[in-house]
């Protein structure tokens, strides 16, 4: 088998050794799924994609995500570093890389729009392929269980505890700034939850959020999908913009924050709409080499 070629960048940051890292690998052609399952696990960070030429040749390529166990159907940062990585690459599969790109995805397409400064490839910008999904209300003594927090840790007011979804599914529920501080992943009461709290697929993730004047902060747990804490999560920050945003349309730009708690802080931009939502935010690059299998 061929060696190939890999590229590994910090998304959702301006500094390296922040945001969330990503693995890139640039022409999977051959890998088959073990074969991609096994990189990731290898890669061992939140997310690795794998990039096919496009089945449809209108679009940009087809993108595979995997987590260290699970391939996703849509993700948002691994969506920002792959367009980031194809933008500075500069020719895929023969073409030139535009900077509006459309990914084809499980979730359905993704499209891909490049940020610049300058001349220069600073980001990407992604937009969600599906509108919100809520699904199922969760107790909040689960919830709280999975944080290891108390149920009067987790806020209602605003609205329950509940699986929500642009592409993919995560718990969402609201804390005070004080219990998003104190969490903990609980990973029993992960696995005790698995498939029995109303999730329709995938591997159960909590996304908890605290609001503060300027921004929101936010963390997400999924140890069974081998992230224990995620540095930033583009898919579960696009959920929570839209339903938000759903909730009351006056809102439709949140900055959220994210990561410090495993030191490598990060900065989502989300915007929402009745009828769209985006994540995006700046990249850096980090390392390149070649896979030998």
């Amino acid at each position: 088998m061929p060696d190939f070629p890999f590229t590994t960048v910090d998304v959702f940051t301006t500094s390296r050794f922040a945001g969330n890292p990503l693995a890139v690998i640039t022409d999977a052609r051959g890998l088959d799924t073990a074969a991609m399952q096994a990189i990731a696990r290898e890669f061992n960070y939140a997310e690795s994609t794998f990039v096919f030429p496009p089945t449809d040749p209108a679009n940009t390529a087809h993108v595979r995500i995997f987590t260290p166990e699970e391939e996703m159907p849509f993700a948002g940062h691994p969506n920002v570093g792959t367009g980031f990585v194809l933008a500075r690459l500069g020719t895929l599969f023969g073409r030139p890389v535009p900077d509006r790109m459309i990914f084809e995805e499980a979730a359905g397409l993704v499209p891909v729009t490049i940020r610049r400064e300058a001349g220069a490839i600073t980001g990407a910008t992604v937009r969600a392929p599906r509108p919100l999904a809520l699904g199922t209300i969760v107790d909040p003594v689960r919830v709280a269980a999975l944080a290891g927090l108390d149920p009067a840790d987790i806020l209602t007011t605003r609205h329950p505890p509940r699986f929500a979804s642009v592409g993919a599914e995560f718990l969402i529920a609201e804390v005070g700034a004080d219990a998003l501080a104190r969490a903990r992943c609980n990973v029993a009461a992960f696995e005790a939850a698995e498939g029995n709290i109303g999730q329709s697929a995938g591997l159960l993730g909590l996304h908890l959020y605290a609001r503060h004047t300027d921004h929101i902060e936010v963390r997400m747990f999924a140890p069974l999908a081998g992230v224990t804490e995620d540095p930033a999560t583009g898919s579960a920050a696009a959920a929570l913009g839209a339903w938000l945003n759903a909730l009351d349309p006056a809102e439709t730009r949140f900055t959220l924050h994210q990561g410090r708690h495993v030191r490598r802080p990060s900065l989502i931009e989300v915007e929402a709409g009745p009828n769209a939502v985006t994540v995006g935010g700046p990249c850096v690059p980090v390392m390149a080499g070649m896979l030998h299998l």
